[in-house]
């Protein structure tokens, strides 16, 4: 019984002495996906032997590794089956000469919730906001929203209703949700994504504002119903009717004189012609005896034409043939 008791003794000496100076030793880094099955390997890096009769793995000086998904293989080797978060930590291999090695699990999982989700309701739309706290070990590939009432109407399903675009940019810290109803209450689902699958959803509550231009219209619409005179109103409509008939018959008005000025046009402009035709007449004495000169019968010599007086007092005679 003594040396079993000693050997745990040394066996919590030496692990106790490496995590109080875990600079000595290196630590090796391990990733594995969640779910999946992990080796650790218990080997010197310089090739030595192993000492079998004690050696130990232990998980920050928790040396329990007897669970369902962990086995120790014949090489010493510790298998994770089902790698889940929890088991994120660093391991420690050891025998009655000293630490073996360490080795730093981490395990990438979907990303974690997002942090700091909050929604900013008004009317007819809502602003969700949120921030990344961790990825989960891979790039965020994209954002996903969804929303519903939470009090439906009865005919209706409480049905997801997914916020547009389906895959939010992995840079967005924020979208617009449209098309809400006034003073109803919204449940809201937003979740990060990667290669590993969907995150952890974050589930937030809002209740979308009242309309309050239709409230206060609806307030003011029938304000003073009960004391209303129809007179007043008989009033309104005969003034309203009254400027209606003055618009029309100034109208037609208007139609009337726009016919009228074409033919008023025409008529000056015969004046015009005939006020140019004075001066002609009384400068030309000749331009008058041309303008009445008339065809005549033909004399003697074929002339069928008479005597033109120009203005000079010139005398044209006809051509004689």
């Amino acid at each position: 019984m003594t040396r079993p008791v000693f050997a745990s003794c040394v066996t919590f000496l030496l692990f106790l002495e490496a995590f109080c100076s875990g600079s000595e030793t290196d630590v090796e880094v391990v990733y594995g996906d969640e779910g999946s099955n992990l080796t650790l390997p218990c080997k010197r890096n310089n090739g030595s032997p192993l000492d079998k009769p004690m050696w130990r793995w232990s998980n920050q000086g928790k040396n329990d590794m007897s669970g369902e998904r962990t086995t120790v293989t014949k090489d010493d080797s510790l298998i994770f089956m089902g790698l889940s978060r929890d088991e994120a930590d660093v391991y420690t291999c050891a025998d009655d000469n000293g630490i073996i090695n360490r080795v730093q699990v981490i395990v990438r999982t979907p990303p974690p919730p997002l942090a700091n989700v909050t929604v900013v309701p008004s009317t007819i739309l809502a602003f969700i906001h949120w921030e990344v706290a961790d990825t989960g070990g891979y790039p965020i590939t994209h954002f996903t929203a969804h929303y519903r009432l939470k009090h439906p109407p009865p005919d209706q399903l409480p049905e997801w209703q997914a916020v547009l675009p389906d895959k939010i940019s992995p840079t967005a810290t924020q979208i617009d949700v449209y098309q809400l109803e006034p003073n109803s209450t919204y449940v809201f689902q937003v979740w990060a994504n990667n290669r590993l699958g969907r995150g952890e959803i974050t589930e937030v509550e809002a209740l979308t504002k009242h309309d309050s231009q239709e409230i206060e219209l609806a307030k003011h619409l029938l304000e003073g119903a009960e004391t209303f005179d129809t007179r007043v109103w008989v009033a309104a409509v005969a003034i309203v009717m009254g400027t209606l008939l003055v618009l029309a018959t100034a109208t037609i008005y208007a139609l009337y004189r726009e016919c009228r000025i074409p033919l008023t046009t025409i008529s000056d402009n015969k004046d015009v012609e005939t006020m140019e035709l004075i001066p002609n007449i009384i400068m030309n004495p000749g331009y008058q005896d041309f303008a009445q000169s008339e065809w005549s019968e033909p004399d003697e010599n074929s002339n069928d034409t008479v005597a033109i007086r120009l203005n000079n007092n010139t005398v044209i005679n006809p051509v004689r043939i």
